[in-house]
């Protein structure tokens, strides 16, 4: 009867090791489909907006393009910095404290007071586009297209966002394939045109960003009319937590995209042509790190919602190496190949993108993915201000390091600024969770 019993606790014990395994094997295929399908949209958008830049910085005088690059980094400024810091940064945290069921209330919700603070943006700029071709200055068209561009961007980035939170990447990958082929059709047809110029490059972004938005459309069952309650209640959270998400992205702003309309003050709107080239290089690595951002922040959200400070610390270090890793292998790729690829591919135009630019904004750009990796699940628990110390640390240093670097080594001293910023973060989080984790 013993030798019997101990052979069934051998069974039941090999069957829960058995279970275990397969759970844990599932949620990994699963987990590496949703990576693979992130990092495809990424890819698509990443490699669009390479593509567009490129094709620009051909076609267009190097002024030009350094206006479009300054109207880019404002568009940036209010979509990524404001508004996904208000609706999308939250999100996972606040969808999780409410029932599934209620769901589409959520998103319908969101479409609608998103859509409605995006427009608000996109009309200042309109207007402030005529009023500069009133006064006789050529550059209120782009001002205009962005304006245009700005509402288009807001609801492709929610749509994509939702889709994420859901876990229906495939979704997201549709309409970033949508953008693609539309993108190369309007481009397409503003060179055949010959409206080779910033306003219309940024109508492109305005267009394309509406095609892939209108999929929207295709899924309007899964919406409903948010009860008021419901509504307000979600709205109040996001936005509680949200000013601390917005703060963050805009010293994150201002310590890299912000850079290119303040060197084109310091410096001239050519420096802003070649930091915005120098950007795009890297491109790809943000995109990835954007992407481990966004897949991995629903599961985190749901993982950490019990708050236990020993996951945090661990979830913190596992993504902080993985994303570091990731990003110095990068920048070595770069550092070696960057100047023969843009060789290749930019010709009739010179901007002053060195050996050293390169391996500086690789350094920065490493530094940037190890605070992101730290900062992770802090931004799951909806708890991001947390970090709010460290960016502010990097802006001091920026402010330090910047009018001084910049004025001696033009662009590769501006890059310099960006390195002493993101190590000034990276050293003050370290610290800052050491300090915590001795209390």
């Amino acid at each position: 009867m013993s030798a019997l019993t101990e052979r069934l606790d051998r069974m039941a014990a090999q069957t829960r090791v058995a279970v275990a395994v397969g759970g844990a094997l599932r949620r990994l295929r699963r987990a590496g489909g949703n990576v693979a399908l992130g990092l495809i949209d990424q890819a698509l958008l990443s490699g669009s907006a390479f593509v567009l830049t490129i094709v620009l910085a051909n076609v267009l005088d190097i002024k030009s393009f350094g206006q479009f690059s300054v109207a880019w980094s404002v568009s940036i400024l209010i979509e990524a910095v404001f508004l996904r810091g208000l609706f999308d940064d939250g999100l996972p945290a606040t969808a999780h404290r409410i029932p599934k069921s209620r769901w589409p209330q959520l998103r319908l919700g969101l479409y609608l007071s998103s859509l409605a603070v995006a427009a608000g943006f996109g009309l200042l700029l309109a207007i402030a586009g005529l009023v500069i071709i009133a006064a006789g200055d050529n550059t209120g068209g782009l001002v205009i297209a962005t304006g245009l561009a700005i509402p288009a961007v807001r609801l492709q980035s929610m749509f994509r966002r939702i889709c994420y939170l859901d876990g229906r990447l495939p979704r997201a990958v549709t309409s970033s394939l949508t953008y693609c082929v539309a993108l190369v059709a309007s481009a397409g047809l503003m060179i055949v045109l010959k409206l080779t110029g910033a306003a219309a490059a940024m109508a492109c972004i305005a267009i394309s960003a509406a095609a892939a938005a209108s999929l929207l459309l295709a899924h309007t069952g899964e919406l409903a009319r948010p009860r008021a309650r419901i509504f307000r209640g979600s709205l109040r959270r996001l936005f509680r937590n949200g000013r601390w998400f917005v703060a963050t992205s805009l010293t994150y702003w201002i310590g890299s995209i912000g850079l290119i309309p303040v060197c084109g003050v310091l410096i001239g709107l050519d420096a802003s042509a070649s930091l915005r080239i120098l950007l795009l290089l890297f491109a790809p690595l943000s995109q990835f790190c954007a992407t481990m951002f966004s897949v991995r922040l629903p599961e985190i959200a749901a993982g950490l919602r019990a708050g236990r400070r020993g996951a945090v610390t661990a979830a913190a270090r596992e993504n902080a190496l993985l994303l570091g890793s990731v990003a110095a292998a990068y920048g070595a790729v770069v550092v070696l190949f960057g100047q023969r690829i843009l060789a290749l591919v930019i010709h009739g135009q010179t901007y002053e993108i060195g050996t050293g630019s390169l391996a500086l904004m690789g350094a920065a750009m490493a530094l940037d993915a190890v605070w992101l990796g730290l900062a992770l699940p802090l931004f799951a628990t909806g708890k991001p201000q947390r970090f709010m110390l460290s960016r502010i640390a990097g802006l001091v240093a920026l402010c330090c390091v910047l009018p001084f670097a910049a004025q001696a080594w033009q662009v590769m001293g501006a890059v310099a600024a960006m390195v002493a910023s993101s190590a000034a973060s990276v050293i003050t989080v370290v610290l800052t969770n050491r300090a915590r984790g001795q209390a």
